[in-house]
C-alpha cells in the first residue's frame, strides 16, 4: 500500500512539473517585461529604462546622439485600469483633450490601426511643441480586458522621419503577457 501512495505522489509531482513548465514562457533577452501589468516590448540595446517616470509604467530613451543632441528619442508605455468599458476610438478621445491642453501647436497629421500581439491597436501621428522644440509623435492605443495601453513614441520633428520605421519595428514587438 505504502508504495502505491509514493509512486501516486511521484506521478503527480511530475504531471504537475511537466503541467507548470508548459505554462512558463521563456523570457527573451532584449525585451522588457513587467509582470503586474502584464506586458513586454523589445527595448534596442543601447537605450536607458526607466520604471514609472513622468506618469508612465516605463520609458526607454536613446543615447545621446552628441554634444548638440537637443531631444533624446524614446517611447513610453502608459496601461491604466479604466472605470467603464469603452472602445480604442472612445479611450484616444478621452485622452486627447488632456494632451491638447499640456501641448502648443498641436497638429493631427494620420491615424489608422495597426494588429499587435493579435489585438487592433488604434495609431495617431501628431505633432506639438515642447518649449523651443518640435516633437512628432505616433502613439498606439487599445483597450484591452478593461485596461487602456497606450505606447508613445517620440522623436524631434525633423529626425521623425528617421526613427519612424524603429517605433514601428518597436511597436510591433508589444506583447500581452
Amino acid at each position: 500500500m505504502k508504495f502505491w501512495k509514493m509512486k501516486s505522489f511521484c506521478y503527480l509531482i511530475l504531471v504537475f512539473i511537466i503541467l507548470a513548465s508548459l505554462n512558463c514562457k521563456k523570457r527573451e533577452e532584449g525585451r522588457y517585461y513587467n509582470n503586474a501589468k502584464h506586458f513586454s516590448i523589445k527595448v534596442p540595446p543601447s537605450w536607458d529604462i526607466e520604471e514609472k517616470k513622468l506618469q508612465t509604467d516605463m520609458i526607454a530613451v536613446s543615447p545621446a546622439e552628441g554634444f548638440e543632441d537637443n531631444f533624446r528619442e524614446n517611447f513610453n508605455v502608459l496601461v491604466e485600469n479604466l472605470t467603464s468599458k469603452m472602445t480604442a476610438d472612445e479611450y484616444y478621445q478621452k485622452g486627447i483633450p488632456l494632451f491638447k491642453q499640456f501641448a502648443t501647436e498641436f497638429a493631427h497629421h494620420a491615424n489608422g490601426s495597426e494588429t499587435i500581439d493579435g489585438i487592433v491597436f488604434r495609431y495617431d501621428i501628431i505633432s506639438h511643441k515642447i518649449g523651443p522644440l518640435k516633437i512628432k509623435v505616433i502613439q498606439y492605443l487599445t483597450v484591452y480586458k478593461g485596461k487602456g495601453y497606450l505606447i508613445t513614441f517620440s522623436a524631434s520633428f525633423d529626425k521623425y522621419q528617421q526613427y519612424e520605421p524603429l517605433f514601428k519595428e518597436i511597436a510591433k514587438s508589444f506583447r500581452f503577457e
